[in-house]
């Protein structure tokens, strides 16, 4: 699938907003309330996916910046 590259780059952003948003719900309604634990859950889930995102990001992007450094030094 591919995707525009200004939303790409937000994904990891939108999903750390919805975490924060999901959380601030458990807030609102109460962590008794039977929402309570699936916005809890959403939120934990959606700030983990945006670490995990980012640090993916980082990953590759270092390795793609390493492997350019190795060919311009094989030249």
């Amino acid at each position: 699938m591919w995707l525009p590259e200004p939303v790409y780059k937000s994904l990891p952003t939108l999903y750390a907003a919805m975490g924060v948003f999901f959380v601030l719900g458990v807030i609102y309604v109460g962590p008794d309330a039977p929402m309570g634990r699936v916005y809890l859950g959403a939120g934990i889930i959606s700030l983990l996916a945006a670490v995990i995102v980012m640090i993916w990001r980082g990953k590759h992007r270092r390795a793609a910046e390493n492997s350019a450094n190795d060919d311009g030094a094989a030249s």
